[in-house]
This record gives structure tokens, C-alpha cells and sequence, in this order.
């Protein structure tokens, strides 16, 4: 049987289906939907110029294809690892002065709070808050829990606070997720939340004997390494599913790592 990640609410929580967790989609990823919008609107600014497509192709094609950003491996790919959490209670946040906020919440069950360490709103300054995620989190044996804020989410303005990132042992803690949050300077002086909105993810991850880093910059290993980049290139450049076809639906390991691995114990007995 797969391992399984289990989400199990707080009794503050109350009836939780309007704020379940749900997989990680590409529906959150707002730089997808950026770089649709900003081709559309190019686009449509060159035709209105009377700009029209051309079928001739430059020696440069490769390099200046508009496509956007729901064609990139890397963006799809973080789909793949996370769960999205949801903001738990309505609140309303205004700004006050320099560093300092108001906290308006419809509810009394505390799931945002000034933190005591880094707020302090007796004195005028509250910009942490607190907040409690209103879940416990389980994983099998071996594996904790990233918790990171919203990836590749560019429109701040619907909730422009940042999130302190950290790792929780959710095999061994059996804890409610208190995470702290940063109002910064620069953010609106009024902002909304709303339960049941996107408020952060946690990425789940096998705890593993910690990776040896090493440099190899010798001259074989560069050129090697270029070569293969170069054929990888050439290989998709032209087609924007050869890299998922080839390193996500196949397995095709990088020829390299047993080479350096060789090379590396190699120059360590020396």
C-alpha cells in the first residue's frame, strides 16, 4: 500500500468541508496565468500595429518562441508535491501606523494572534501574527513536512503576508501547525482574508541521510556535462513535450551521476 498523508482538524475548526485541503494544482499557479495574459495582450497590441504571423523562421526560433509558462516541466512539476491549506477563519487587517496593524476577526476561536517574540501591539508594533492553520498533520514513519507559501503566487494584494518557512517531524509531532506570518512594509494599508481561500502549502518529503555536495570542475567533467546539455537542448527545443516525455512519463537517469560518483571517491582516496 502507498504511504498517506492524513489532514485531521482541530476542534476549533468546526465543520471543515468548505476548507479541506486539496492537492496542489495548476490552478494555483499564477505565474502560468501571468505569462497567458501578458502573450495575449503583446498579441493583441502587434495586431492592432498590423502585425501578422509569418511562416518564415529565423535561425534564432528556438530562442524567441512566446510560449508561456503552462508549457514549463518546472511550474508543472511543483503540482505534483504539494497540498494546498485554506485560510481558517474571515479577518479583516488595517494598517495603523509604521509596523503596526489592526487584526478584525468574525470569530473568537483565536486562529490569528500577534506573536508575543516579534509584536508587540502594547508598544505600537504588530506586524507578526500567529496563526494557527487549524490542522494536524500525519505522515508514515520517515517523512516530515515543508511548509512554504503559495508557490509562484504573484498577485500579493490578496494576501501579501509571507509566511515563515519551516520543516515539522509530522511523523513523531502530533501537533496542531502553528506558523508565524510577516506583514511586510510595502503591503495595502487594508486587506481581506477569507476562509476557505488559498493560504499556504506543505509539501511532504522522506527524511534521507544528508547529501555529500561536491564541486566537480575539472575539465573532462565540464566538457562532458556541456555535451550532454547541448544534446537535451537540441533535442526539445523544438518541442515542448520532449522534456516531459523524456525525464517525467520515462525514466531516463542522468548518465553522468554514477560517472561523478566514480570520480568523486576517486579524488577523496587521493
Amino acid at each position: 500500500m502507498a504511504d498517506r498523508i492524513f489532514f485531521v482538524p482541530t476542534p476549533r475548526l468546526g465543520a471543515c468541508d468548505d476548507v479541506k485541503p486539496e492537492k496542489l494544482s495548476q490552478a494555483q499557479n499564477e505565474w502560468m496565468e501571468h505569462s497567458r495574459d501578458v502573450l495575449a495582450a503583446k498579441r493583441k497590441a502587434a495586431a492592432e500595429k498590423g502585425w501578422q504571423p509569418t511562416s518564415e523562421i529565423s535561425e534564432d526560433h528556438h530562442f524567441l518562441r512566446p510560449f508561456g509558462g503552462q508549457y514549463c516541466p518546472a511550474l508543472q512539476e511543483v503540482a505534483s508535491i504539494g497540498w494546498l491549506l485554506k485560510w481558517p477563519a474571515d479577518a479583516v487587517l488595517k494598517n495603523t501606523g509604521p509596523r503596526a496593524w489592526d487584526v478584525h476577526v468574525n470569530e473568537t476561536n483565536g486562529f490569528y494572534k500577534y506573536h508575543g517574540m516579534s509584536s508587540f501591539p502594547e508598544g505600537g508594533l504588530g506586524d507578526v501574527l500567529s496563526i494557527s492553520l487549524g490542522w494536524i498533520v500525519v505522515t508514515p514513519p520517515g517523512f516530515s513536512i515543508l511548509i512554504k507559501n503559495l508557490p509562484n503566487h504573484l498577485s500579493g494584494w490578496k494576501h501579501p503576508m509571507l509566511f515563515a518557512e519551516g520543516v515539522i517531524r509530522s511523523d513523531q509531532a502530533t501537533v496542531p501547525i502553528q506558523v508565524h506570518a510577516l506583514i511586510p512594509p510595502n503591503s495595502p494599508k487594508e486587506f481581506v482574508i477569507k476562509r476557505g481561500q488559498p493560504m499556504c502549502v506543505v509539501m511532504p518529503f522522506r527524511r534521507e541521510e544528508p547529501l555529500q555536495a561536491a564541486v566537480m570542475d575539472d575539465a573532462e567533467t565540464r566538457e562532458e556535462a556541456h555535451k550532454l546539455a547541448v544534446r537535451d537542448g537540441e533535442t526539445f527545443a523544438n518541442a515542448t513535450g520532449r522534456y516531459k516525455e523524456l525525464f517525467i512519463e520515462d525514466t531516463n537517469h542522468s548518465p553522468l551521476y554514477p560517472i561523478l560518483v566514480e570520480r568523486a571517491d576517486k579524488k577523496a582516496a587521493t
